[in-house]
Parts: structure tokens; sequence; C-alpha cells
């Protein structure tokens, strides 16, 4: 039997009212697994019309304008495992669209974030860095520096997982 139960994602709140959380599909899987994709959702959860920066993907080609950190959790303390940070800088002028996504109270707006397995980086002091047992934190940053003229708004949504061993035990299957 497989379940597929969306995780309880948990984020920051802006001081505009805006919450930023990620939704994986799964809270556990397969540590021998590609790692998942996931959704960035930013939650309007003020009294007033917000603007966002619509510059999640500016290079199509490219990888998202968002930074991406997993942290293994280790008592009270975590330990940065993996990281994406994007690796290009667009410069802003008039030949360069700017879109914004306008969320009113209550509103919602989900980026997918497809292909996350290719764009996390382990450092080569993380060798064996995903164990299963394991508990973990996928953490992303997206920074809004046009939506309100002004200010510089860092949203940061947050997601724990496991890490498990979905191989078949011994004696499940009959031996030749």
């Amino acid at each position: 039997m497989n379940l597929s139960l969306h995780a309880i994602a948990w984020g920051d709140m802006a001081d505009n009212g805006v919450e930023c959380s990620v939704v994986m599909e799964k809270n556990r899987f397969d540590v021998r697994a590609a790692f998942p994709d996931f959704k960035l959702v930013f939650t309007n959860k003020g009294e007033k019309t917000v603007r966002l920066f619509d510059d999640f993907y500016p290079v199509k080609e490219d990888g998202p304008n968002i930074i991406i950190r997993v942290y293994r959790k280790e008592g009270e303390k975590k330990k940065k495992i993996a990281v994406y940070y994007a690796n290009y800088k667009i410069q802003r002028g008039l030949a360069t669209p700017m879109n914004f996504i306008i969320l009113k109270p209550g509103e919602k707006h989900e980026v997918p974030i497809k292909d996350v397995h290719l764009l996390l980086q382990y450092p080569p002091t993380y060798v064996l860095a995903m164990a299963n047992g394991k508990d973990y934190t996928l953490e992303v940053h997206f920074y809004d520096g046009y939506g309100d003229p002004s200010f510089w708004r860092e949203y940061v949504g947050k997601q724990d997982f496991s890490m498990v061993d979905q191989s078949p035990c011994e004696g499940q299957y009959p031996s030749r």
C-alpha cells in the first residue's frame, strides 16, 4: 500500500503578512531515491493586497532564483549537508521585463521547484550525507527587492523530512 500524503509545512511570515512555506508530497522518502521536487507556497495572511516580485525563474534555462539548504538535525543543532545557490545575477533595466504576482488577502501563489536532485550540491566533506533513519530540514530562501518599493524582503519556507530504507526485508520474497 502506498500512501501519498502532503507533509506539514512551516515557514516564516514576512512583515507584509505573506507566509512562505515549502510543500513536499511526502515527508518520508527512500534514501536511495532522487531528492523530491517541491512547491513554494506564498499565502497572504495579512489584511492588505501585496505585490510579490515574480523572479523565481528569470532565466528559463537555469535553475530557480532561490537558495536551498538541507540540514541534518543533530539534537538541538543542525548541520548543513546540501546547498543550492542561483549562480547568476540579472541586470534589471528597460530590456528586462519585471512581472509581479498580486496576492489579495487569503490568496495563495504556488511555485513548483522541479529537478531539485539536479540542483543540490553536496560538498565533499559531506560524503554519505543523507542517511537512513535521520531527520532533516529543507530550508528555502527567496529574496524580493522589487515587490514593495524601498523594501528588501526575505521569505523563508521550511519543511521537515526523514530518510527511510524501503528495500525489501530479508525473507519477504521466496528464495530460488
